[in-house]
């Protein structure tokens, strides 16, 4: 089979999935033995068979899950949206990476271009930005980066025959936090997680209680890391009383945005992110409620220079030519990145901010509509006061003595049927249902769907 055949097999497999890929069911589920047991026979491979990678292709996408579906409401991301799907498609036919201007002349130029724009957005005018494999990435970097505040020189020397660092965030941030503070030798144990308010948001009085403490301990503060909306609750911490702090006792503030910071697009619920301008350092994931393709992050800096102080390091003579080349390679932590610019650059070409502005609205306004359903409802309860799409709640009976049985059970049937997908998490102990509202196009319409779907498979098992 010939190139062109394959090609035109290609688009034409797209094109069908793309058209259909919000029919059906959200996924086909099979638990792992069957689904192993099923797939068996394409783990046979045979050099050079098109007809075998074909059914391949065709059996990943038959069982993987739905994301673009209306009734998936399982992760902080879903879809995708078309222009940035053709800048992904594009950029890795290219196959080009970030590190150098000689590799990628147009990429290096987009991407110090957007960034430029958006860093007058968040605030940071006069800072530098970059691109990161992720949210994850964002708040390893930010450390990196408070370490060196903290330790000038460290990242040369090292902690040795320092006074322990002091990490704080709050009890419902993200957990890399716990695996950047591995990475980064300050260590677990000197990982403080300070308590949040009935909202889920950060409570100030711990945060300085928390501070006084280790002080007392004889380890110095490092970094205060915010949160715009947290993973479980969507929660936004009160930031600008952070920012007072955390000059107060000259630690870095960084604000994980991976999943919240979009609303910084909206100019009406920007509010949210009051105190933005103040902080040391500020990561946003443009794939999550903007529905970009997987990956598209970003980490922000309010003050230039630090990028090539903690991150500029080893004999890179053999790659990086020269101080006159514009190569953002000698900047970021990796090495060789994936251009994520592409896709972000059409998306915004495309759409404008007013359009993405539009995207965020109606994700907060579609939270506001699920909440009301469940306060309507007799047998529903809220369980958190929801800041923006994220929806925590359960279903409640006075026959049922084990909600958290009882609600695990329902959500897994849901799955397993292929007619609605959410998530569950622990507030206070209990088992909430983790309903994520990140589809961009998402309608009231889906919303009823989802609970019409909930409600009567919590019906079936009571009766």
């Amino acid at each position: 089979m010939k190139n062109t055949e394959n090609l035109e097999r290609l688009f034409k497999t797209l094109d069908e999935y793309l058209t259909h890929r919000r029919d059906g069911k959200v996924v086909d589920y099979k638990d792992y033995q069957t689904l192993k047991a099923e797939l068996a026979p394409l783990r046979k491979t045979q050099t050079g068979n098109w007809d075998q990678l074909w059914e391949t292709v065709d059996q990943y996408l038959k069982y993987s899950v739905k994301t673009d579906h209306p009734q998936f409401f399982n992760q902080l991301w879903s879809g995708q949206s078309l222009p940035s799907l053709i800048g992904e498609i594009i950029s890795t036919t290219a196959n080009t990476s970030m590190y150098t201007y000689e590799v990628s002349p147009v990429a290096t130029i987009l991407e110090n271009q957007l960034l430029s724009e958006l860093k007058k957005i968040v605030g940071f005018e006069n800072g530098e930005a970059q691109f990161t494999t992720g949210g994850s990435n964002g708040n390893l970097v930010s450390m990196l980066l408070a370490r060196e505040k903290i330790y000038p020189g460290s990242s040369q020397t090292g902690l040795a025959g320092k006074k322990p660092l002091a990490i704080f965030t709050s009890k419902e941030s993200h957990y890399s936090w716990d695996k950047a503070i591995n990475a980064t030798g300050i260590g677990a144990e000197n990982l403080y997680h300070i308590d949040s308010d009935q909202s889920g948001a950060m409570d100030v009085n711990d945060l300085e209680k928390q501070i006084k403490k280790v002080i007392e301990e004889g380890k110095v503060p490092c970094l205060i890391g915010g949160t715009a909306g947290t993973t479980v609750r969507g929660a936004y911490d009160p930031f600008d009383q952070i920012a007072s702090i955390a000059q107060k006792y000259n630690c870095w503030f960084h604000i994980d945005g991976a999943w919240g910071g979009s609303v910084i697009l909206s100019e009406k619920h920007k509010p949210l992110l009051n105190g933005v301008e103040k902080a040391n350092s500020f990561s946003w994931d443009a794939h999550k409620m903007l529905g970009l393709p997987l990956m598209c992050s970003m980490l922000f800096v309010r003050e230039s220079g630090w990028f090539d102080k903690v991150l500029n390091l080893g004999d890179t003579s053999y790659i990086f030519h020269g101080e006159d080349r514009p190569d953002l390679g000698p900047y970021s932590l990796q090495c060789g990145r994936k251009v994520d610019i592409l896709k972000w650059w059409l998306e915004w070409q495309f759409y404008g901010k007013e359009g993405l502005e539009s995207r965020v609205n109606n994700l907060v306004d579609l939270g506001k509509y699920a909440q009301k359903i469940i306060q309507n409802h007799p047998n529903l309860e809220l369980q958190s006061e929801p800041w923006i799409g994220n929806i925590c709640f359960r279903y409640i009976h006075s026959e049922v003595k084990d909600l958290d049985r009882f609600n695990r059970l329902v959500r897994d049937q849901l799955h397993q049927s292929g007619s609605s997908f959410t998530n569950v998490a622990y507030l206070d102990g209990e088992l909430t249902i983790r309903l994520i509202l990140s589809h961009f196009e998402l309608k009231s319409e889906d919303i009823d769907t989802f609970f019409e779907n909930f409600i009567s498979m919590a019906e079936n098992h009571l009766s």
